[in-house]
């Protein structure tokens, strides 16, 4: 990049190349979970029809083609959060971020971010899960929050989290209520702030409900 400061996340050729990977492997176990209904139902059926003479349980043949049908649902759920992602990595650019105390705020899932109207004030968001999973994950969060990190975005609405460098890309969206409709601007927040939201796709977002913390709170662990 030399000493050229790229106008936006996506004129890293980095942010680029780290995106493109995880949409080709979001792609891959997509087609991988689609592709294992029908073999499922094949081996069922050979099971069904060779193994057992028809006496297989019920539960045998229903629990493989469940578990494809959320593998599809979860990998699509992945697809939708890095087509966010690609809305603000094309509309903002990288913000480096000073280490944040341990205890501030308390949960290893979030962070506080300035808010871009009001430096002095902090956003809490809270960082969806992706491409690293378990502790990979947490250690990720962890090593951000102490070392420094890079995030991209409005926290208000949306932002990007930059974890491990720019190898793996973490969604996080505000655990607050913003705005008491979609499609007005909020109070506080400067026009500019918002035609940049709208661009990026993420004017709309709505907060983290209270099922979604303790989703998210649950998968850290």
């Amino acid at each position: 990049m030399g000493d050229v400061t790229p106008r936006t996340a996506f004129d890293d050729p980095a942010t680029l190349h780290a995106w493109q990977r995880a949409r080709r492997r979001t792609i891959t176990t997509t087609t991988l979970w689609v592709l294992s209904l029908p073999g499922f139902f094949v081996l069922e059926t050979v099971l069904w029809e060779s193994l057992v003479g028809g006496s297989l349980p019920v539960y045998v043949m229903v629990v493989p083609i469940v578990v494809s049908v959320i593998g599809i649902a979860v990998s699509d759920s992945r697809r939708v959060q890095l087509k966010n992602m690609r809305g603000i990595l094309a509309a903002y650019p990288w913000q480096d971020h000073a280490p944040l105390k341990s205890n501030t705020p308390a949960d290893i899932s979030y962070l506080k971010l300035p808010n871009p109207d009001d430096r002095q004030k902090g956003v809490s968001v809270a960082v969806r899960r992706y491409g690293l999973t378990g502790k990979r994950w947490r250690s990720a969060v962890a090593n951000a929050r102490s070392r420094g990190f890079k995030f991209a975005g409005d926290p208000r609405f949306g932002t990007v989290i930059a974890l491990q460098g720019v190898n793996e890309l973490g969604a996080a969206r505000p655990t607050h209520v913003l705005a008491p409709s979609k499609g007005a601007r909020p109070d506080g927040v400067s026009e500019t702030a918002w035609q940049r939201a709208q661009a990026a796709g993420i004017s709309g977002e709505s907060p983290l409900t209270e099922e979604e913390v303790r989703q998210l709170q649950a998968e850290g662990k």
